[in-house]
């Protein structure tokens, strides 16, 4: 399996503070089968101004110490993205981290609300070319409350990336109703950890991917953890035959929302 979401960069943002953290994640990684990981430190210019430059001497110097302690995981260089004004700017002059250095992009929105120019900036990455994938979008509030706000951006061309913790039920119930609906409706395109530690939020994907090949299929499943994250390395476009986002209905805004 592949991992395209992993806080696995000691010291950079709230993922492990020490390299012996990190070498731990990584054994359990390769544990559970995972065999590659996309770094992803978060970026944000002022909570943590983690660029490629940085983010790419990182990654040599953990793949340095997963050659000496003979841990067979292959690392990659990217980040997760925050919204700001200086996305843009950041991507299009080379100082920000896309995955493996390709077009795609893992981006993270805000949790509790959804800036005004959220679709502009969508509108605007999609038109430069890059391919840009929700992080987590099942822990927004705005998608939780209406599960199609979701599929309007995907049928914009935007991917989808869950977290295993979602769909195994440690972030509560909700969660996993909503993973399944999206599931189900083609409306996710990646399973990821989102690990950040040895100890909670940790590098586990086989028992996900196993409660999604319940859902949609082994082949399917397959695809979320395997295929469609080889593709991201490869800087490709994904295979989405038999994968047309299925209509969910709009949740009607009561009335009192216009005053």
């Amino acid at each position: 399996m592949i991992d395209i979401h992993c806080h696995l960069l000691p010291g950079l943002d709230d993922g492990p503070r020490t390299m012996d953290e990190a070498m731990a994640m990584a054994r359990m990684a390769v544990a559970d089968g995972i065999r590659e990981v996309v770094c992803t430190p978060h970026w944000h210019p002022m909570l943590c101004p983690n660029e490629g430059a940085e983010i790419a001497v990182a990654v040599a110097v953990l793949r340095e110490r997963l050659q000496v302690g003979s841990i067979p995981l292959q690392v990659w260089g990217g980040s997760e993205l925050s919204l700001d004004m200086d996305l843009e700017p950041g991507l299009k002059e080379g100082r920000l981290a896309t995955l493996n250095d390709g077009p795609w992009v893992l981006l993270e929105l805000p949790v509790l609300f959804l800036p005004r120019d959220t679709e502009r900036t969508l509108t605007s990455l999609l038109a430069q070319g890059l391919r840009v994938i929700l992080a987590h979008p099942e822990r927004y509030a705005y998608v939780r409350s209406d599960p199609s706000r979701l599929q309007g951006w995907v049928e914009m061309g935007l991917f989808v990336q869950i977290t295993a913790a979602s769909l195994l039920g440690s972030l509560g119930p909700e969660l996993v109703s909503l993973c399944r609906v999206l599931l189900e409706h083609h409306l996710v395109h990646f399973v990821a950890t989102d690990a950040h530690g040895a100890s909670s939020r940790r590098p586990l994907l086989s028992a996900a991917r196993d409660a999604a090949a319940g859902i949609v299929g082994p082949q399917t499943a397959a695809r979320l953890v395997e295929d469609n994250p080889r593709a991201v390395l490869a800087g490709a476009p994904l295979c989405l035959e038999s994968w047309a986002p299925v209509p969910l209905p709009h949740k009607k805004r009561p009335w009192f929302v216009f005053w």
